[in-house]
């Protein structure tokens, strides 16, 4: 046992020189590195002050474009490049990236710039929501995230001709929901699904992951993944979009479509994005390959 306890020193010992303490967060490895999920809510809930973060006019068929995990950190090749689409489809409402979206210390800034407007590159300044993952929460990222990016729990609408649709981010980076915002989430769902024609909700970790290999940020509970599958099938949720995993997977339970997005991470094997295509009857997908 002692022998095994110093192997694992000697090799986070030569992590750290290799990486640099700027690019490995040790203690983000084993313990949450940031305000727990409670205090980040109601961090959330005060600065959007509970009320839509936006209401966006359009027909009722509309396109909107999915990443996740792009781990920003030398360079943000792929992230520019689903940036660039996003913001010359003309067809295109609104973009989300599912979580992690840096992968360094006090990184933030970087991503930003990455998916900024640029009017001599773009020509829409669409809109782009963003999803809280386990990465940003690493060298304590949370104030800085909320500060930059925005609230890790919030909803905005799409509004058309005689209905609109709900779309729904939630804060699971450190592998719950927490008991504050699953209660507001309730609420929230019995007080207004009835209002909306399809409800899309947008959370970072895989509920179907069974490996607990990524520590703080790993699968949740069975308990309370077995009580949100069930939640969402009786608010009949159109469709649940993750990320965290690197892996693509698509399937549904319960009446639910629960669909996990590839990584967009420079260097890897396989870079992707979705476009999803929101029709009366649901939802149609086109993934996009980058290499």
């Amino acid at each position: 046992m002692l022998q095994m306890v110093r192997r694992i020193a000697t090799l986070l010992a030569v992590a750290i020189a290799v990486v640099g303490c700027n690019t490995l967060d040790i203690k983000g490895l084993f313990v949450p590195t940031s305000d727990l999920v409670g205090t980040r809510f109601e961090q959330s809930m005060a600065k959007n002050g509970n009320k839509p973060m936006a209401s966006i006019a359009t027909g009722e068929e509309y396109l909107f474009y999915v990443c996740t995990d792009p781990h920003i950190a030398d360079t943000a090749h792929n992230l520019t490049v689903f940036n660039d689409a996003l913001r010359n489809d003309s067809e295109a409402l609104f973009g989300i990236v599912l979580g992690d979206l840096s992968d360094r210390r006090d990184n933030h800034p970087r991503y930003v710039e990455a998916v900024a407007y640029n009017p001599t590159r773009h020509a829409y300044n669409t809109p782009l929501f963003n999803v809280l993952g386990n990465h940003d929460l690493f060298f304590d990222g949370w104030e800085r995230y909320l500060e930059l990016v925005g609230p890790s729990v919030y909803w905005f609408e799409v509004e058309f001709a005689g209905g609109k649709d709900l779309f729904l981010v939630l804060d699971s980076a450190t592998g719950t929901l927490g008991w504050e915002q699953t209660k507001w989430m309730k609420g929230f769902l019995a007080e207004n699904r009835a209002k909306y024609r399809h409800c899309i909700i947008s959370k970072h970790t895989n509920l179907f992951y069974t490996d607990n290999s990524q520590n703080t940020s790993g699968n949740m509970p069975l308990e309370e993944s077995f009580a949100l599958l069930d939640l969402w099938s009786e608010y009949d949720v159109t469709l649940v979009l993750q990320g965290h995993d690197h892996t693509r997977e698509d399937l549904t339970y319960g009446g639910v479509r629960y669909t996990i997005v590839g990584t967009l991470r420079d260097g890897c094997e396989a870079p992707e994005y979705l476009k999803i295509a929101v029709t009366p009857n649901g939802v149609d997908f086109t993934w996009v390959m980058l290499n």
